[in-house]
């Protein structure tokens, strides 16, 4: 297509927030973060391992995916500048393999250290080129979009217990309280395997996106609350608050959040449009999102490419699926999140969301977890977390910080329990 000229290329601009805390129970922090909203790059990355590879596993997937985003700028702005469906699916792709080193990497280092045999963290990526935000997952941390004072959910757990969920074996209230909750079926580094589960959200202006370890989402049950912090004027402040509540409710686990808010869409008109633009989706019904592209998830095979959809639904490792070590597609479903039966929480009655269409495809070769064994349910303990803690390690810095970000206090330094850093830019 003819592309609108540099100045004239669709943009956003974009204000970020991270806050990272160990919390009152753990004494060290494991989890690692980092934003940089001049690329629009924003990584959270909850580790687990005893003998400190927890936060060794966290840091080495951040900075692994960070340089491999950063190498790949030029493609990104080209993207950006002339969105096409090829290039989506080439910034899907390069998305997918940043992952897939930073799984690698951390992989290849548990094998090679005794000391950091089975080191592992969980990973949510969220890249934004122009007004498109590109999510990439794998394990219990999520990601959240907040619009219109309603939040979802965009990302799948990968635990014990949301399979249990998806066989219907567990309501989702057990599954809250199940000590399978911290069971991950599907981690960076642990495995030879690991799934990439993919979304892609069209923004609008006002939108704010939530990255969060399970120290924070675990306190944070009901997503109304979520979109009620995060709907005031000052999400920034929001997310601190949340942090606090955070630990006042039982700070079992390190506490880490990103939030990015949409300041501004500008969309650019280019000067004629052949069939490689991509055209808005009118969907049927009533869409509270109606006039955008909806939320789509996809799990994507090691070549990047969705399977086909419509066989029984099932998640990474989910008993009964037959190959513990493949996944087999899930059907789309047609609301905010994937409902019981599919790929997610179900919703619940009078879900602001349920509208919301996610549709879910299947992710390739994750590795399976035995689940514990049934108990009681136990203290709230980091599905990352299972193994010893070890020491701190810092979220790694921007290489080039943007301008106007003011830090509040050093994101580097490990002896400050609580570390905030904010910072805003066009896209």
């Amino acid at each position: 297509m003819a592309a609108a000229p540099q100045d004239e290329a669709s943009r956003v601009k974009l204000e970020a927030w991270l806050v990272t805390d160990v919390g009152v129970v753990r004494e060290h922090n494991e989890d690692s973060a980092y934003m940089e909203p001049t690329n629009g790059f924003f990584i959270v990355a909850d580790g687990m391992g005893g003998h400190a590879a927890g936060e060794v596993a966290s840091a080495m997937a951040v900075e692994t995916v960070r340089k491999t985003l950063e190498a790949a700028r030029k493609e990104i702005d080209s993207f950006q500048r002339a969105p096409t469906d090829a290039g989506r699916r080439g910034i899907v792709q390069l998305l997918q393999s940043a992952v897939l080193s930073a799984h690698q990497a951390v992989f290849q280092r548990g094998q090679h250290e005794a000391d950091k045999a089975g080191m592992g963290t969980t990973l949510d990526v969220v890249l934004i080129a122009g007004p498109e935000a590109f999510v990439a997952h794998v394990g219990d941390s999520r990601t959240y979009l907040v619009r219109d004072g309603r939040s979802s959910q965009i990302t799948t757990d990968h635990t014990v217990a949301e399979v249990l969920v998806i066989e219907g074996k567990l309501t989702i209230e057990e599954a809250q309280v199940s000590p399978l909750r911290t069971i991950l079926v599907n981690a960076i580094g642990v495995s030879a395997d690991v799934g990439v589960e993919m979304a892609h959200v069209t923004l609008k202006r006002g939108d704010r996106l939530l990255l969060c370890s399970d120290g924070l989402h675990d306190y944070f049950p009901i997503e109304e609350e979520i979109a009620q912090k995060l709907s005031t004027d000052a999400p920034g402040d929001a997310l601190k608050d949340m942090v606090e509540l955070a630990k006042t409710r039982g700070g079992h686990d390190n506490i880490t959040g990103v939030a990015v808010q949409v300041t501004e869409v500008i969309e650019a008109i280019p000067d004629r449009l052949d069939g490689e633009m991509t055209q808005p989706v009118d969907l049927p019904g009533s869409n509270p999102f109606a006039s955008d592209e909806p939320t789509e998830t996809a799990m994507l095979d090691a070549s990047g490419t969705p399977r086909v959809a419509g066989a029984a639904p099932a998640v990474p490792g989910s008993p009964g699926s037959g190959d513990e070590r493949s996944t087999q597609p899930m059907r789309p479903v047609d609301d905010g999140r994937p409902a019981a039966g599919d790929a997610g929480h179900s919703p619940p009655a009078g879900d602001p969301m349920s509208d919301t269409t996610l549709d879910t495809e299947p992710v390739s070769g994750p590795p399976s977890t035995d689940p514990a064994p049934a108990g009681p349910p136990a203290p709230a303990d980091s599905a990352s977390d299972a193994a010893a803690d070890g020491s701190s390690a810092p979220p790694p810095a921007p290489a080039d910080a943007p301008a106007g970000e003011a830090a509040t206090s050093d994101p580097g330094d490990s002896a400050d329990p609580g570390r905030a850093r904010a910072g805003k830019h066009d896209r």
